[in-house]
């Protein structure tokens, strides 16, 4: 009776969690599924636009408030707002988005991506819809009152592949020019006049920021070193890195490599002049606020409502130097508001567009301090110019307008991208200018051989390749079905096997739509250029390029030697320190579970996480390592600078010992093996008199080599596939000192849009771990002891 009833106990509390659980995944399905029924509806002859935009608080809520007021004004649109923060993360919804078919209707682009979005046709040309008001005699864009190197930023010719000209495809809604902050006091300090409000030359900038930099603890100047801001640099010598088509490059010029390497020598030959050439997007640093940095630059107008919050020292804003005898110039760094080609709702989002550019639009912008407007009549109005409120030289930007060209970047991403890796090379590592430039140049003319062949790529016939593909997927698949129908139980036997294929049918259609289903795309595209922004009918037929292109790529081989010279160090010194830690933690002490929980804890946290709190471990000025290193390090002035200057020697050390940190997991796999040793094997070896390391070698290595087999193995895949620390940490660089395979990999198909190459890359990364797994299996017969096996 008991029985029963304990039994029956047992049955209903299975069925009560069998319920729970089946009405929580119910719910799960429901909660996600129905969330368009439960969204306000749209009333009759409504129309939702959705807007995709970046910014801080400051920008969200001025944004917020004009999309109010421009739905109240418009009551048939509701827009739907997105704003992801992160200009880059803006980027890659965009890649997605346009990729499936389903773009935001309205959105922010970066003046870095005119070529990039306009030679794929991606834009609605917006003087066509210029045009048309003029036409119907609706009020629209004034261009006059913008200011032209403006709106030049987000004009495109698709025939010439050139910036500046044809098609208006964005419209500006705010810019910046740059120059440089500087601290009034510290100036005084130093004895330095402050720099003049109309302009002034890189000798006189020079000297101020090395008398400044003569003070106790002082620095000369913060300067930044992104590309726009070295082509910016360039410009102000005279010099250009290529005409408008790219086609065409000028990095042989002396001219142009003296200029590189003057400002070289400021960084790395002069005590002090500049701070380290690691911007404060890397760092998350601001040395200015400091108060000790007497200038700050080349930045925008975006620093000024960080600075109003200094109390401690008075600050204005001065414009970008020029060389001596050459006339001052700038740079334009803006975004605009652009429209999907394909919007069902063009009018609706033109009307929201001319709306966000008003009068009324542009002089709420203002009020954040940290762009200026893009129509003149604002820009020079009382909205902007904000008396008695820093900086006091507001003039400066707008006079700097005046003569700022448009910083135009090619069609191929790999251009700025390749810029940029040399660029570290020689500001963060000090590597020579024309080693780099001539990488460049190398780069560069690549590029453009493989834009001409790019020409005569023929577009992917996709019926013959589904037919190609899914016919003898089909015939397989009707083979193994016949077969089963053939063979298959009878009775209570082939209900079991029905019973047991509906139980898994889940997990295997899941298995074919995500996992079986990219395999084989991912393969086909190996063989396709397809840039990942456009739908798939617009990839076109390579061949075996992809790979051919590979075999000649130095970015290529660069990353697959840097990857195995990581695999080369942190397998072994891993594996070791995983095995001897397993061999302290044998022990049978009391508090042994609190060490061995201490060891595998770290394998199972938060990569990212922990990739940020590693990067400041090895922060050359503040990083914990180089603070235990500096009284003892014998080996030259100071330890090594791991991610920055030292990175070609240092950076692969650094993640094979971050490695080291995340062994408990293999630690605890050797743990397991240790305690499945038979005891009797110890107690012949003492009775034959062996001691510790005789023991070790003789019993416990023989015994535990399988498991060492299986964690080198797993180690080595593991190693090839390193990605989250070097991204997170360092991106790559600097230079492309930590450029991983797989953060190659990523690179291309992500930041270059080269989704084909990428596939390659993948594919080839597959073959290296299956040769050399395969090579470990087939060494392993004369090393690995299988006890079941003798």
């Amino acid at each position: 009776m008991i029985a029963a009833l304990g039994k029956a106990l047992r049955f209903s509390l299975r069925s009560i969690v069998a319920l729970v659980a089946a009405a929580l995944v119910l719910w799960a399905f429901y909660w996600v599924l129905s969330r368009p029924w439960r969204r306000t509806p749209l009333g009759p002859n409504q129309i939702e636009l959705s807007v995709l935009h970046w910014g801080e608080n400051n920008e969200d809520a001025i944004v917020a408030a004009l999309v109010r007021d421009f739905e109240a004004q418009n009551p048939d649109i509701r827009i739907k707002r997105n704003n992801v923060g992160q200009a880059a993360i803006v980027n890659t919804k965009l890649q997605t988005s346009f990729a499936a078919g389903d773009p935001p209707d309205i959105f922010y682009l970066g003046y870095e991506k005119t070529a990039d979005f306009g030679s794929k046709g991606l834009l609605a040309d917006l003087q066509e819809l210029i045009d048309e008001d003029i036409r119907q005699g609706h009020p629209t864009v004034d261009l006059d009152d913008y200011f032209p190197a403006s709106l030049d930023t987000f004009r495109f010719d698709a025939e010439k592949q050139i910036v500046g000209q044809g098609k208006l495809i964005a419209l500006p809604k705010d810019f910046t020019t740059v120059g440089f902050y500087y601290n009034i006091d510290l100036l005084r300090r130093a004895g330095v006049e402050p720099p003049p409000p109309d302009g002034w030359t890189w000798n006189e900038f020079h000297d101020a920021a090395q008398k400044v930099a003569r003070l106790p603890d002082c620095y000369g100047a913060d300067f930044a070193t992104w590309e726009a801001m070295i082509r910016i640099w360039l410009w102000t010598h005279g010099e250009r890195l290529a005409e408008p088509d790219w086609l065409t490059f000028h990095l042989d010029d002396p001219g142009l490599r003296a200029a590189l390497r003057e400002l070289q020598d400021w960084f790395h030959n002069e005590k002090r002049t500049l701070v380290s050439a690691k911007t404060q997007l890397e760092t998350g640093l601001e040395p200015f606020l400091a108060g000790n940095v007497g200038f700050a630059g080349p930045f925008g107008r975006w620093k000024v409502p960080t600075y109003r919050l200094i109390k401690d020292f008075a600050w204005d804003f001065t414009p970008m130097p020029h060389a001596a005898g050459k006339p001052p110039v700038n740079g334009l760094l803006t975004a605009a508001w652009a429209i999907a080609r394909d919007t069902p709702h063009r009018d609706a989002a033109w009307r929201f567009v001319k709306y966000m550019n008003s009068v009324r639009g542009q002089t709420r912008m203002c009020e954040a301090g940290l762009a200026i407007p893009v129509l003149r009549s604002v820009a020079y109005s009382d909205a902007f110019k904000q008396e008695g409120m820093r900086p006091a030289n507001w003039k400066a930007y707008l006079d700097a307008a005046e003569v700022a060209r448009v910083i135009d970047w090619p069609v191929d991403p790999k251009y700025l991208h390749q810029l940029r890796v040399r660029l570290e090379d020689i500001y963060k590592q000090d590597k020579p200018v024309d080693r780099a430039m001539d990488l460049v140049a190398k780069d560069w003319r690549n590029n453009a051989e493989q834009r001409r062949h790019q020409l005569a790529y023929t577009d992917v016939g996709w019926t013959n390749v589904t037919l190609a593909v899914a016919g003898p997927i089909a015939l397989i698949l009707a083979i193994i079905a016949w077969r089963w129908w053939v063979r298959r139980a009878r009775g209570i036997a082939f209900q079991e096997e029905v019973a047991g294929t509906l139980m898994i049918s889940p997990w295997l259609i899941g298995f074919a739509a995500f996992m079986a289903f990219p395999v084989v795309m991912s393969l086909l595209l190996s063989f396709m250029h397809w840039s990942g922004m456009a739908p798939l009918t617009s990839a076109q037929w390579v061949g075996f390029d992809n790979f051919r292109n590979l075999a000649q790529d130095e970015a290529f081989r660069h990353s697959l030697r840097i990857t195995a010279y990581y695999a080369l160090l942190a397998v072994p010194s891993g594996q070791l320190i995983a095995l001897f830690a397993a061999l302290l933690l044998s022990r049978e002490w009391r508090t042994i579970g609190f060490f061995r929980a201490a060891w595998y804890l770290p394998s199972v946290l938060a990569g990212v996480g922990m990739a940020i709190m590693w990067k400041w471990v090895f922060h050359h000025d503040y990083g914990l390592l180089n603070a235990i290193l500096e009284p003892i390090w014998i080996f030259s002035d100071h330890p090594p600078r791991w991610l920055e200057k030292d990175a070609q020697t240092w950076a692969v050390p650094a993640f094979a010992i971050i490695n080291i940190w995340s062994m408990g997991g293999a630690m605890m796999v050797y743990l397991a093996g240790i305690k499945g040793i038979p005891k009797h094997l110890y107690e012949a070896a003492d009775i034959d008199g062996a001691v510790g390391w005789h023991k070790f070698v003789n019993v416990t290595l023989p015994m535990l080599s399988p498991v060492i087999l299986f964690n080198v193995v797993i180690a080595i895949i593991t190693s090839f596939q390193v990605f989250t620390q070097a991204y997170v940490m360092t991106g790559g660089g600097p230079g492309d000192a930590s450029m991983f395979y797989v953060v190659s990999l990523y690179n291309r198909a992500f930041d270059l849009h080269e989704m084909g190459y990428a596939s390659a890359m993948a594919w080839l990364l597959l073959v290296i771990i299956l040769v050399l797994t395969g090579m470990l299996m087939w060494g392993s017969k004369k090393f690995v002891y299988y006890e079941a096996l003798k």
